[in-house]
C-alpha cells in the first residue's frame, strides 16, 4: 500500500501539465481512511429561459437545501434567444400560424357562470389590425356574488409561447364594451415558482391586468398575486401596454424581477355580483428591444453575481444546451459561452448532422466540453416493456457508434427513466460505446425544469467529480478525464473510484501486455445490504452492427469494503473495460455508477486523449 501511494503521488506530479488528476489523491485518501475530496454537480439545470416554472431562485434553494456544491445553467440557447418566437398574434381564430408556428387558444372557464361567450368575431376588427380582420369576443355573467370568468389560454409548438419576462413588454388592443369595477376584462401573465420567502408561501408568482374603465394605473399584492389596474376607454379600441418585469419589481422589490418566465398567458371576462363583462381583444404583440446577441447571457450572469450573495454556499457557471440539431441536444460545458447562430429562421431544429459536428467543434475550439444529451428524447413516459426498451437500445446505441457521438465528449446515463427507457438500458448504450473504443465520460442528470423537490423527484442524479475546487480549471479536466461518478443523492452519500494497478485512475485508458492488471474498486460509505457490481466488458470494436453491451457481472458485498477498496484480478488477454455500479438491497436500478477504465492490449488507431493517458 505504501508503494501504491508512493506511486500516485509521483504520478500525480508528474502529470500537471494535463490538469488536476484527483482521482491518484482520492486513492491516497481511501488508504489513509480520509474522504478524498469531491465535488456535486447539478449538470443539467433549466429556469426561468426555458420553459417550465423554473426559476434560478427556486434552483439555488435547492441546491443549498440539499447541498449541491456546482449548478451549470443549461438554458436552451434558441429560447434564451427567443429565435423565431411568434411575435405578434392576430386572434382571428382559436389557431394562429405565426413564424411558422402554430398558435392555439384553449377556452377555460371558472366559477358559476349563468351565461358566457367566447367567439371569434371576423367582423369586429382594432383600427391597428384592420388589414387581418377578426377579434376575439368575451362575454360573462356571473349566477351570483362570487366570481366567474371564462376565457382563453395561449399555447404555441414546442412551448415557444413560454419565455423569460427580462425587458418583456406586451400590447394589446382591447375594447371593453361592458366592464366596471365588478365586471372586467384581464390579461393574466403567470410567472415562474419561487420558494416561500419575505413571508409570502411558495408558488408561481402571478400578475392580473384588469381592465375595468380606470383612468389610472394602480398595483397592489396578496402574497404571490399581483394586481395591477390598466388605464382604458370604455366603447372605444384601446391599446394597452404591460411590462410584467417592472411590475414584478414594483410589487415584489426583494426578489429578481428578470428572473421569471411568462409560463401562461391568459385572457378573460370577469363577473362579480351578477354584472355583465362583456368586450373584445386583437392584436396581441409580445416584445423586446433591439439588442445584442449576447445581451441575454450578460443579463443571465449579472442574475448569477446577484444570487451569489444569497446563495453562497453553491458555486454557479454558466453553460448552455445547444438544442435545434439532429439528433440530439448538446449541453456546452466552458469557459466562454456565446449564443450560436441559428440554420433556419424558425425554432426547428437542423436536420443535418453536420450541424451538430459543427457546433461541437465550436465548443471545443472555445476551450469547452460537449455532452451527448438524453439519448432516448425528451419525453418521459411511463417504463415500456423490457423487449421494446431492447429494441429501442439497439437502435439509439448503433446510431451513436455509427456517428461516433458526433464528437462529443460527455453522454448523460444517469436517467433513472427517460424516454420510456430506464437506467439500465441507458447504461448499455453507454457500455456499448465503450466496446467500441468511444471514450465517453458518463454522467447523472436531472434535466429539472421546475427547481421544487430536487431530492424527491425521479430524475434526480448528481455527477460528483473528484477535484481540487469548485472553479471550471479543476472540473472541465475532472469531466474530460472520466474522473467522475453519479447517482442518486438522497440514498447514496458515499464515493466510487478506480484504480488499475496503483496509477491509472478511474476514466483512464491504458495499454499493457499483460495477461492480468489489477484493478482497484474504491468505495466507502455503501448503503446497508447493497452490493456493488462489477460491469466488465471487451473492447473489441464490433462496431454498429452488433449493438449489444456484450457485458459480464460479478457483484460484491457491501461488507467486503471495510477497507475502502477491494483489488480485482482482471484477465486482460483481450482488451477490456471495467467500471463498477452500487445497487440497494431489494432494488433493481444502481444508485450510483463510476466511470469505466479501459484496460487495452495495443494504442487504438485513433490515439489516446490526452486527459485519459497514462504513460
Amino acid at each position: 500500500m505504501l508503494k501504491s501511494a508512493a506511486a500516485i503521488t509521483a504520478l500525480s506530479a508528474g502529470r500537471l501539465a494535463l490538469g488536476p488528476q484527483p482521482a491518484a489523491h482520492a486513492a491516497e485518501a481511501h488508504h489513509d481512511g480520509q474522504r478524498p475530496d469531491t465535488v456535486s454537480m447539478a449538470m443539467h439545470i433549466h429556469a426561468s429561459w426555458s420553459e417550465g416554472p423554473g426559476s434560478m431562485e427556486g434552483h439555488l434553494d435547492q441546491a443549498t437545501k440539499t447541498g449541491i456544491d456546482v449548478l451549470f445553467w443549461t438554458e436552451h440557447d434558441f429560447r434564451m434567444a427567443e429565435h423565431g418566437y411568434p411575435d405578434v398574434i392576430h386572434m382571428t381564430g382559436p389557431t394562429e400560424t405565426v413564424n411558422k408556428v402554430v398558435w392555439t387558444w384553449a377556452t377555460q372557464s371558472a366559477g358559476t357562470l349563468a351565461t358566457s361567450q367566447v367567439a371569434w368575431d371576423p367582423a369586429m376588427s382594432s383600427p391597428g389590425d384592420e388589414a387581418v380582420p377578426g377579434s376575439l369576443h368575451l362575454a360573462a355573467l356571473s349566477s351570483g356574488r362570487d366570481a366567474a370568468s371564462v376565457g382563453v389560454k395561449g399555447s404555441a409548438a414546442n412551448t415557444v409561447d413560454q419565455r423569460s419576462v427580462y425587458d418583456q413588454k406586451i400590447t394589446v388592443d382591447v375594447f371593453p364594451a361592458v366592464v366596471s369595477p365588478d365586471s372586467y376584462l384581464t390579461l393574466t401573465v403567470t410567472t415562474s415558482w419561487r420558494p416561500a420567502t419575505h413571508g409570502r408561501p411558495a408558488g408561481q408568482y402571478t400578475l392580473t391586468y384588469i381592465i375595468d374603465g380606470t383612468r389610472s394605473r394602480s398595483r397592489t399584492r396578496d402574497g404571490i398575486t399581483g394586481t395591477v389596474h390598466v388605464p382604458a376607454h370604455q366603447g372605444r379600441w384601446n391599446t394597452v401596454e404591460m411590462r410584467p418585469e417592472e411590475d414584478l419589481a414594483r410589487l415584489w422589490p426583494d426578489i429578481e424581477a428578470a428572473d421569471a418566465a411568462m409560463s401562461n398567458l391568459t385572457l378573460s371576462a370577469v363577473s362579480t355580483r351578477g354584472r355583465n363583462a362583456e368586450g373584445w381583444f386583437d392584436l396581441l404583440r409580445i416584445t423586446r428591444p433591439p439588442r445584442s446577441a449576447n445581451a441575454v447571457l450578460k443579463k443571465q450572469a449579472e442574475l448569477m453575481r446577484g444570487y451569489a450573495h444569497r446563495f453562497p454556499a453553491v458555486r454557479q457557471h454558466q453553460a448552455m444546451e445547444v438544442s435545434l440539431l439532429k439528433p440530439t441536444h448538446f449541453n456546452w460545458y466552458g469557459p466562454r459561452i456565446t449564443m450560436p447562430t441559428f440554420a433556419q429562421p424558425t425554432p426547428t431544429a437542423d436536420p443535418n448532422p453536420d450541424a451538430a459536428i459543427a457546433a461541437i467543434d465550436m465548443i471545443h475550439a472555445a476551450g469547452g466540453l460537449a455532452s451527448y444529451n438524453h439519448p432516448f428524447g425528451t419525453s418521459n413516459p411511463a417504463v415500456l416493456p423490457v423487449a421494446q426498451q431492447d429494441t429501442m437500445r439497439a437502435s439509439v446505441a448503433a446510431s451513436i457508434v455509427t456517428d461516433k457521438a458526433m464528437g462529443a465528449d460527455i453522454l448523460e446515463v444517469g436517467y433513472p427513466s427517460r424516454g420510456g427507457v430506464d437506467l439500465d438500458h441507458h447504461a448499455q448504450v453507454w457500455d456499448v460505446c465503450s466496446r467500441n473504443g468511444l471514450f465517453l465520460t458518463g454522467t447523472g442528470v436531472s434535466d429539472d425544469h421546475s427547481g421544487q423537490d430536487w431530492f424527491g423527484q425521479q430524475a434526480n442524479f448528481v455527477t460528483w467529480a473528484y477535484s481540487k475546487s469548485r472553479e471550471l480549471d479543476h472540473l472541465l479536466p475532472s469531466l474530460s478525464s472520466g474522473n467522475v461518478f453519479f447517482g442518486n443523492p438522497a440514498v447514496f452519500t458515499g464515493t466510487l473510484g478506480l484504480l488499475v494497478d496503483g496509477q491509472a485512475p478511474m476514466g483512464s485508458v491504458t495499454v499493457s501486455r499483460a495477461r492480468t492488471r489489477n484493478v482497484r474498486v474504491l468505495a466507502d460509505r455503501l448503503p446497508a445490504g447493497s452490493t456493488v457490481r462489477v460491469v466488465r466488458g471487451t473492447v473489441d470494436l464490433a462496431g454498429p452492427g452488433v449493438p449489444e453491451p456484450g457485458t459480464t457481472f460479478q457483484d460484491l458485498p457491501a461488507t467486503e469494503f471495510k477497507r475502502g477498496y477491494v483489488d480485482l484480478k482482471v484477465d486482460t488477454g483481450a482488451p477490456t473495460f471495467v467500471r463498477v455500479e452500487v445497487r440497494p438491497a431489494g432494488s433493481a436500478t444502481p444508485v450510483a455508477l463510476s466511470n469505466p477504465v479501459w484496460l487495452l492490449r495495443d494504442t487504438p488507431a485513433g490515439g489516446i486523449p490526452r486527459h485519459r493517458r497514462v504513460s
